[in-house]
């Protein structure tokens, strides 16, 4: 199906309709600025219209009339004076020169050069051409570097040129219009264009939307804690290059931050301006602790309200030797926590740092994954933890799906659509969006409290499971940012509401999962289990765990949370089984680089094993249809030549697929060796996919402690043979000793554990 054609002059239609919109919704907070820029806008002629809105939608700030050439609008120099008389653009300032030298072209570039020459005398320019060697021929970044160092007025010379330059101007006034449209600072109207074009939906859930903001201090707040993000992030850029910055930088930004007003409205757009104000402190709070600020980042950390501020106020006073403050703080945080996850923190910490000898039970978290089972699985599913617990479970008659979080972002967003995306009040305020703006600030609660609650009650109904099935029918395929759509949704939220336990009051267990997610979505959206498993009208949760994977806290709250509500859900480690008989193929390949996607492999070296006997080898030369670089050359042996006659991949792909077939992946430093073998597969467009052993990794583990784990290092410590270093079926057959040494000890418990 073609793609629709855009009208000419869709960039300025597209513009108007941000401009009206506004102009509708948002009359009360617009600012003197704002107003006059669409007044001022509104009076240009079209062809000023049409050049600004281009000038708008494209990179950067500065631009050259002769770039500015488009045939809708004719002639660009009549323009631009219209638009210089508006104030929309003007002559460049020594503020606009970084941007000027990032536009300009190594041709224009040499003719400032040029004027530069003109300009200085012929002795100081000669001894400037005989310092910086300035040729035509060099690079842009060279020929810049040397301009730079020059003693001349750059914008003298700039209005010498035969183009004129011209900056954008009122970008502030322009950038709050944007805020007001799209909730963030949005820097060109791309989503207009997607949707003309048929590739974004929009309007989808509602066609009447209310003003994100009704006050004008409301909306400068937010505009302000807008500006902070980018802000921020720019700063953190500034001070690694200039890090003795960081103390009067941060020190100004905390005088910022106090001037902010602090909202005494504890619901609504006031809230979710608090949870702004909170981030922009915690990012400060996080840059002065990297810059051992320490002072400055509690002043930010405690103005940030909650976790994870009050984790990282507690680690400081903890370190500067502060222990009564830390331990009163702590109680605080136990008695009165702002999540879950800040709740376990606490009580954690708290226990290892002030109650180690006793009084306290374990905490919540040690419990967790203290008590936590270890489950046996095939190490055919190495790197694929969640399938083999899958398969293991699907031997022993369950049910099983891999849900994770969306499986309970799907159910929140079904049972609640019309409050999320279709209520006249509900919290999308222009067609693009596809999640409400007060989810993340507990705003949706506050404002559907009743309806949330009535809801609730109807997960017990004896209707409960065809409502959800309904509204599964009627939006299924509508795209929106809670939950992906998927064939076999419906499978699996079904039986959470069938199966689910009820409390003592009759309710559903859901109910307080749910509630949470209205209430504070954006701490409960994430850390659900991988697992579900259903069998005899029983629901388990399970978050599934391979040797050296980390619990993430907000994992384990959610796991609390889950278990609390009468659910069965626990936390599963993986041991891998090794079987004894088990066939391995160690391989080595050689490469023309380093980089799997660009690079190509130029030799394969491959030795089937099992039970420690090789039972077969597979070596070839490749042919990578590219130079050999020298240094390849050098490292390998391999040249260009020696491969000329080689076969291509594609020529031995089939053989190779079979040898690989039933066998767990091998390979010193695997991820390199697998990753080209697999971007090769996928150049052919053939399936590639098998379990993995790192004999690196392994080594480490198994045989920890040595100054050197380099493929060399190893076999020269455990005196290995290894006699044509770099070539792949030498280094593969070292391998194989090495792999012997692991799985010596991983088939032994008492060995691994020396």
């Amino acid at each position: 199906m073609a793609q629709p054609e855009l009208d000419s002059g869709y960039y300025l239609q597209h513009f108007n309709e941000l401009l009206q919109f506004v102009s509708r919704h948002y009359q009360p907070v617009l600012t003197r600025d704002s107003r006059a820029f669409i007044d001022d806008f509104t009076a240009l002629s079209e062809p000023g219209q049409q050049l600004l809105v281009r000038m708008l939608n494209r990179k950067g700030q500065v631009f050259s009339e002769a770039e500015l050439n488009y045939t809708e609008i004719g002639a660009s120099g009549p323009v631009l004076d219209q638009l210089s008389a508006a104030g929309f653009v003007a002559p460049l300032t020594q503020h606009d020169l970084a941007d000027f030298w990032l536009r300009l072209t190594k041709d224009t570039l040499w003719q400032l050069l040029q004027l530069a020459k003109n300009q200085l005398p012929a002795e100081q320019w000669a001894q400037y051409a005989a310092d910086s060697a300035v040729k035509k021929s060099q690079t842009k970044p060279l020929l810049l570097g040397a301009a730079l160092k020059l003693p001349v007025n750059w914008l003298l010379l700039i209005d010498k040129l035969p183009q004129r330059y011209v900056v954008l101007k009122r970008q502030d006034a322009l950038n709050y219009l944007y805020f007001l449209y799209f909730g963030r600072i949005e820097a060109n109207l791309s989503l207009f264009t997607l949707r003309d074009l048929g590739i974004r939906q929009s309007g989808q859930f509602k066609q009447q939307f209310q003003p994100r903001f009704t006050e004008a201090p409301q909306a400068l707040l937010a505009y302000q804690l807008a500006k902070a993000k980018p802000a921020i992030q720019e700063l953190g850029k500034q001070l690694k290059k200039q890090p003795d910055s960081a103390e009067p930088a941060l020190r100004q930004w905390l005088s910022e931050v106090n001037s902010w007003p602090v909202a005494t409205d504890s619901g609504g757009e006031d809230q979710a301006l608090q949870l702004k104000r909170s981030e922009r402190c915690y990012q400060l709070g996080k840059l002065a602790e990297h810059y051992k600020l320490n002072d400055l980042a509690i002043s930010f950390y405690q103005l940030s309200n909650g976790f994870p501020a009050s984790e990282r106020l507690v680690r400081l006073y903890y370190a500067q030797g502060d222990h009564q403050q830390c331990q009163q703080y702590l109680t605080q945080l136990l008695t009165d926590p702002s999540c879950d996850e800040e709740w376990l923190f606490a009580e954690d910490f708290y226990q290892r740092k002030f109650n180690a000898a006793g009084g306290i039970q374990r905490s919540q978290l040690t419990r967790l994954l203290h008590d936590a089972p270890v489950v046996g699985v095939d190490e055919l599913y190495l790197g694929q933890a969640e399938q083999g617990l899958m398969a293991h479970y699907r031997e022993q008659g369950y049910t099983v799906f891999h849900c994770e979080n969306n499986l309970w972002l799907a159910l929140f967003g079904l049972w609640f659509w019309h409050e999320l995306f279709e209520h006249e009040h509900s919290a999308l305020h222009n067609p693009f969006e596809r999640r409400p703006r007060n989810l993340t600030s507990g705003g949706f609660y506050q404002q559907f409290s009743t309806e949330i609650e009535q809801k609730l009650q109807q997960l017990t109904a004896p209707n409960a499971t065809g409502k959800l099935l309904a509204a599964i029918t009627a939006h299924y395929g509508k795209a929106n940012n809670l939950f992906y759509w998927h064939s076999d949704l419906a499978e699996q939220l079904l039986p959470l509401i069938q199966f689910a336990p009820q409390s003592a009051d009759g309710s559903s267990a859901l109910s307080p999962i749910l509630r949470a997610m209205a209430q504070d979505f954006q701490r409960h959206s994430s850390g659900y289990p991988d697992l579900l498993l259903i069998k005899d009208q029983q629901l388990e949760f399970i978050e599934v765990k391979a040797p050296g994977d980390k619990i993430q806290r907000h994992q384990l709250a959610r796991l609390l949370a889950l278990s609390n509500a009468g659910f069965n859900a626990r936390i599963e480690k993986l041991q891998w089984i090794v079987d004894p008989n088990r066939v391995y193929v160690v391989l080595d390949v050689e490469t023309t680089g380093g980089k799997a996607g660009n690079d190509r492999v130029i030799e394969i070296g491959a030795v089937k094993v099992q039970a420690g006997e090789v039972l077969d080898t597979f070596s070839t030369l490749i042919n990578p249809q590219r130079y050999i670089p020298s240094f390849i050359t050098r490292l390998t042996g391999i040249s260009s030549a020696m491969v000329s006659n080689a076969p291509t991949f594609a020529d031995i792909a089939g053989k190779l697929s079979e040898f690989l077939q039933g066998a767990v992946f091998v390979a010193h430093n695997a991820k390199f060796d697998y990753s080209f073998i697999r971007a090769e597969f996928t150049r052919l467009e053939m399936p590639f996919a098998m379990p993995q052993l790192c004999t690196v990794v392994n080594m480490r583990r198994y045989y920890p402690g040595l100054t050197s784990y380099s493929l060399g290092n190893l076999c020269q410590h455990f005196d290995i043979k290894l006699t044509n270093h770099h070539r792949a079926l030498d280094d593969a057959t070292a391998t194989v000793e090495l792999l012997r040494l692991i799985n010596a000890r991983r088939c032994t418990p008492e060995l691994a554990t020396e």
